[in-house]
């Protein structure tokens, strides 16, 4: 059977979660002729405004189940030939574990439009992973193909599935779209249930401690972020932070495959020998017979790392044939993304800078490179069981005031407090009172940074809310002061 072909119509499939995944798929699978049943626990939720989003198919069944999990009756997964399940759902799920303990194969979105999509397909897509960067690398990727005239979809966490991307004609084989270059943003969650996925260009950006309160430990973690080049062959690319001490000591497990990928090495850092490196203004690099030097001098970023990110994304571009000037030229004039190193500007003199995106420890030590002993930083709320320790030195040589919020401000109160003496520590029950302590506390001249360290969603919506949320404080405290 040709890798286009699809292998799954007239089958039996159980669609675990209708969210921002679990709508696509059903109305994919649900075109393909197949028997689609839809769960979620949401008793809330519109069921006619879920069948009319999938739209009643021609050739399938939909039904939709929606029960708390507590009602959920045995043998739910009875003649069930494959569950498609939402990345957000672990592996504990009495479902989930139930359909791996019967022999039910279970998969995500991600693996579902690897199924569909055909090898030329697969050559042109960019899949970017890692613990920090992910969106706005996808974006700058984006951002980079535009300015060099080269079709292409941003997709994944940061948007519309990848799922969304592709079409199937009449004669249920992929539309033909092979030039389309696909940048999709890559989460481990994902990688979790990878089968089949084999991105032409593979990116690693980073591996930190995140996410701990689902994988484990990090030696899992870091083993699912490497599945994201396990299917790629000699025709693929997988590009590597080289100054990321957990990505890089992975490098020697594609060196070693005899028909593994091409390694390609980036950084900041000269001494393990990136073929893309940022020195003085510029990305050089040397990627096969591909050797040269773009400037991107006078660029919007923010922190070296994002000079790391840019490194990142023109070695991608590089590999996919966009033009070396106009990756200069679309570096340059790229805007950062908002919630992440956001210059808010001056307020009564301190500079203000929200950085909401940050959700773990390591964007928080990325936010704080390159500052002097200047930062009053606001940190806090809900933390997913990782170690702050290594948050330390940087605290040490950035920060006069930290401010903390949310559901673990004791906890890291009780390990910061022996930190250094002359660091101020204050806990705040809201967002607007750390804001307003920010600004009694915080010098002329200096900063005010959010750079959170967790999750969100103790006090907020998400990390956008939490940012808007700032931002507002910010701007209330400039009109009224």
């Amino acid at each position: 059977m040709k890798d286009n072909d699809i292998i799954f119509q007239k089958k039996k499939i159980m669609v675990l979660g209708l969210g921002v995944t679990g709508i696509p798929v059903m109305k994919k699978l649900a075109g393909l002729g197949n028997d689609i049943t839809g769960l979620d626990n949401n008793t809330s939720m519109d069921r006619e405004k879920i069948l009319s989003d999938i739209g009643m198919p021609e050739r399938g069944k939909v039904r939709i189940l929606l029960e708390k999990a507590d009602d959920i009756k045995n043998g739910i997964l009875e003649g069930i030939d494959l569950l498609i399940t939402s990345p957000g759902i672990p592996s504990t799920n009495k479902i989930i574990a139930s359909a791996i303990e019967t022999g039910i194969p279970v998969w995500d979105e991600l693996e579902l439009a690897s199924r569909l999509v055909n090898g030329r397909q697969k050559k042109r897509i960019i899949a970017v992973t890692g613990t920090n960067g992910k969106t706005t690398v996808v974006n700058l990727i984006g951002c980079i193909l535009d300015n060099c005239g080269m079709d292409n979809m941003v997709c994944g966490n940061v948007g519309s599935p990848l799922l969304d991307t592709i079409d199937i004609d009449l004669n249920n084989r992929c539309a033909a779209d092979d030039e389309i270059i696909r940048v999709v943003e890559v989460s481990s969650f994902q990688l979790e249930r990878t089968r089949t996925f084999k991105p032409g260009v593979g990116v690693l950006l980073n591996i930190t401690s995140d996410h701990m309160d689902r994988h484990g430990d990090i030696k899992e973690y870091s083993r699912l972020k490497m599945k994201l080049f396990s299917c790629q062959d000699s025709g693929d690319f997988a590009i590597i932070n080289a100054d990321d001490r957990i990505a890089f000591s992975m490098t020697p497990e594609i060196e070693k495959r005899k028909k593994g990928p091409r390694l390609v090495k980036y950084g900041l850092d000269q001494e393990n020998d990136p073929g893309v490196w940022y020195e003085s203004g510029n990305i050089n690099y040397k990627i096969g017979g591909l050797e040269g030097k773009i400037d991107i001098s006078g660029n919007l970023f923010k922190g070296m790392h994002n000079m790391s990110n840019a490194a990142a994304s023109a070695a991608a571009a590089l590999i996919m044939g966009a033009d070396p000037k106009g990756i200069g030229t679309a570096i340059k004039n790229f805007k950062p993304l908002s919630h992440r190193m956001e210059y808010l500007g001056e307020v009564s003199g301190i500079r203000c800078i929200n950085d909401s995106k940050s959700t773990n420890p390591d964007s928080v030590i990325a936010a704080l490179r390159g500052f002097s002993k200047e930062v009053t930083i606001i940190m806090g709320g809900l933390d997913k069981d990782v170690d702050f320790t290594p948050v330390i030195p940087s605290l040490i040589s950035s920060v006069k005031n930290i401010i903390l919020i949310g559901r673990s401000a004791s906890r890291m109160k009780e390990l910061f407090s022996s930190v250094d003496e002359n660091i101020n520590i204050h806990i705040c029950r809201t967002l607007e009172k750390a804001v307003c302590r920010g600004f009694e506390v915080t010098m002329k001249g200096d900063v005010l940074l959010l750079s959170p360290g967790c999750a969100s969603m103790d006090m907020f919506k998400d990390y956008k809310d939490r940012g808007n949320k700032f931002k507002k404080a910010v701007m209330d405290h400039k009109h009224g002061s």
